[in-house]
């Protein structure tokens, strides 16, 4: 399950520019919005999954820490989630696809 304190938002990094500490994210929907690098000591690269709040990157999910929250998500609201997985989903794919991973079937 992943631990999130505050609302985010799950997004892809697309790119990074370290000089003013912005990231190019893309939430799933197909727009390239900025977002502010918000944590420290731990750098972000294209292809990472992070949780944005208020236009400010505030952690990094794991693709397995995704996998998981997608579990919990349909062990809890069943077909309910089917939306929300689907954009989870959709997230991995990006995910995976910018980093250079082949997809699994």
């Amino acid at each position: 399950m992943v631990n999130i304190m505050c609302w985010g938002s799950p997004a892809v990094v697309v790119d990074v520019d370290l000089d003013s500490m912005v990231a190019k994210v893309n939430y799933g929907d197909g727009i390239v919005r900025d977002a502010l690098i918000g944590i420290a000591g731990e750098r972000i690269s294209r292809g990472d999954i992070v949780v944005v709040h208020a236009g400010v990157v505030i952690s990094k999910l794991s693709d397995e820490g995704v996998l998981e929250h997608i579990k919990f998500l349909e062990e809890v609201l069943g077909k309910d989630a089917k939306e929300v997985i689907k954009a989870y989903e959709t997230l991995l794919e990006l995910a995976r696809s910018l980093r250079g991973e082949a997809r699994n079937g």
